[in-house]
């Protein structure tokens, strides 16, 4: 079924135009990628969906070529791009493109939190740190 497209509110035609099939939405790869301002391109024989400095590489199975054109699977880079998009009615609406601002600016205050201490195991509170020059180091193995 092919699908009409809103982006920000805003209709977008795209040609060839974005398709739905059992329940994956397909993407004309050069054409989407121009409307939300990244581009598409091959890298190292993969192709990818690229904006400033952010490459998200697409699988043999994210991607099939359909009469000369590529397609990708929105599913496989909307998410990497801040992308949000439903399809409801034979539209395809997607909203974003822009980065979610995360974190916490200078001055502002951060959430109360308790972690155990390293060394003695005991409950710290970042409230007890409040009025001090702090200085949280964290990491994640993920």
């Amino acid at each position: 079924m092919q699908l009409q497209v809103r982006l920000d509110g805003g209709a977008v035609e795209l040609a060839p135009a974005v398709r739905e099939r059992e329940g994956v939405v397909w993407v004309p790869a050069q054409a989407f990628s121009e409307a939300i301002g990244a581009e598409c391109k091959e890298i190292g024989g993969q192709w990818a969906v690229c904006r400033e400095d952010l490459c998200i590489s697409l699988t043999s199975w994210e991607t099939e070529e359909v009469e000369e054109v590529l397609f990708a699977r929105l599913d496989a880079f909307a998410e990497p791009l801040w992308l949000e998009w439903s399809v409801e009615g034979g539209i395809l609406a997607v909203v974003g493109g822009q980065e979610r601002v995360s974190g916490l600016g200078v001055g502002q205050t951060p959430p109360a939190f308790e972690l155990p201490d390293l060394f003695s195991g005991e409950l710290v509170s970042s409230g007890s740190f409040r009025g001090k020059k702090t200085f949280f180091y964290m990491w994640a193995s993920w």
